[in-house]
Parts: C-alpha cells; sequence; structure tokens
C-alpha cells in the first residue's frame, strides 16, 4: 500500500467551513461560527480609533483604556478574524466596535490585500 504524497487537493464539491477555533485574544480556545464574509481571511488596516459620538468623561481611566486601544490597533493590519477573536464587532468593510474599560470605542477601518507592516504615523498621539 502507497502513501499518497500528491498535493492535489481530492476532487468534489467544495467544502465550508463551519466554525474554527480562537488562537488568539480574548476568546482564546473558544469555538467560534465562521460568518460567510469571514470564511476566506479578509484583511483590515486600522485607521483611527475614537469614541464615536459619545461622550467621555476626561479622567485617568478613560485617558489610559483609549491610549491603549489606539497603542495595539491603530496603523495596524489584521486579518478580520483576528479582530473578532479580540473581542471587535466587525459592522462593514469600514467600521468595527470595540468593547474596553467598560467603553465601547469605535475602529475605523480600511479594507487592505493582505498583512502588511504598521502605517507610519504618530498614533497613539491625542
Amino acid at each position: 500500500m502507497s502513501a499518497n504524497t500528491s498535493s492535489n487537493p481530492p476532487s468534489g464539491p467544495a467544502l465550508q467551513q463551519e466554525a474554527y477555533i480562537v488562537s488568539e485574544g480574548k476568546k482564546r480556545g473558544s469555538t467560534r461560527e465562521v460568518r460567510d464574509e469571514a470564511a476566506f481571511d479578509k484583511y483590515f488596516t486600522v485607521t483611527r480609533v475614537h469614541a464615536g459620538d459619545a461622550n467621555l468623561t476626561d479622567n485617568w481611566h478613560t485617558n489610559e483604556v483609549l491610549s491603549h486601544a489606539r497603542n495595539n490597533f491603530e496603523g495596524y493590519t489584521f486579518a478580520m478574524r483576528t479582530l473578532e477573536a479580540w473581542g471587535a464587532q466587525v459592522q462593514n468593510d469600514h467600521r468595527a466596535y470595540y468593547t474596553a474599560g467598560g467603553r465601547v470605542w469605535v475602529l475605523d477601518l480600511e479594507p487592505a490585500a493582505g498583512k502588511k507592516p504598521r502605517l507610519p504615523g504618530n498614533y497613539g498621539v491625542k
């Protein structure tokens, strides 16, 4: 009996992935359903993190949480699955919502062709 060493995929209908195990972020180890739009990795660059229409209290906690979110998201390109694994809810190709520090932060997104280095800029600066 010989081993199949062919790199050709099996013939027949393509199987659609129904779930995946989260390997990083807040929900590590949990199972997530694969949404149709996330079945194949879509990439987004986070261009800005802000509070949206919310009126923020100017205090240490709010400033620290916003600074942390900006430093960890702005300018970086992420796979859609990674953003969702970290707890962000991707609404469309230009907006996601992320909860941190008891507040909802808005992530402005820009579609990207794939993973790329962080954009140059003054990220994390008010």
